[in-house]
């Protein structure tokens, strides 16, 4: 440990850790999987953890449910895809087979959604083979692919959001 490092003492009183949890909770939403995380740091006594973490689940504090529909609203506004969603909704601790039906459930468009986000991206920069030249083409379009692959769509979606602003595909 260097000497910027803080030691952060480790809470094994219950009402404190209590305290700092409904602080966190009361700010935003967390994952089961998130906020034991978060608790670890702070306390080494598994079963305080887990004894605080089934009391807000019985309360209704801590939902998962609720977690998943308040961050795939917020992905879908971001512009991002299917594909991505649920990777980062995996990475949270979330059930495969879960985010899968709720994402069904949605009936969104993932169409419109890559088309969405492409437009919002490169609505100002169309493309020309003839004014960018062959290569510059070609490498333009490779980005702008990478681009809309990184943010979650799969190769259907994006030729369709690409087909949308251009007749050159």
């Amino acid at each position: 440990m260097n000497q910027f490092q803080k030691t952060i003492p480790l809470i094994t009183d219950p009402a404190k850790l209590r305290a700092r949890a409904l602080y966190w909770i009361a700010k935003r939403d967390y994952s089961i999987h998130d906020f034991k995380v978060k608790l670890e740091k702070v306390c080494e006594l598994p079963e305080l953890i887990d004894a605080l973490i089934t009391d807000f689940i019985n309360r209704d504090w801590l939902n998962e449910q609720r977690y998943m529909e308040m961050f795939v609203r917020t992905k879908v506004a971001m512009g991002l895809g299917n594909q991505r969603i649920q990777q980062e909704l995996k990475q949270h601790g979330l059930k495969t087979d879960e985010i899968v039906l709720y994402i069904e459930s949605l009936e969104i468009d993932w169409f419109e959604q890559a088309k969405s986000t492409y437009q919002r991206k490169f609505a100002e920069k169309p493309m020309d083979v003839k004014q960018l030249g062959r290569d510059k083409f070609y490498k333009e379009k490779a980005k702008r692919y990478r681009y809309m692959s990184y943010r979650g769509f799969n190769p259907d979606e994006i030729k369709y959001s690409m087909d949308s602003q251009s007749d050159d595909w």
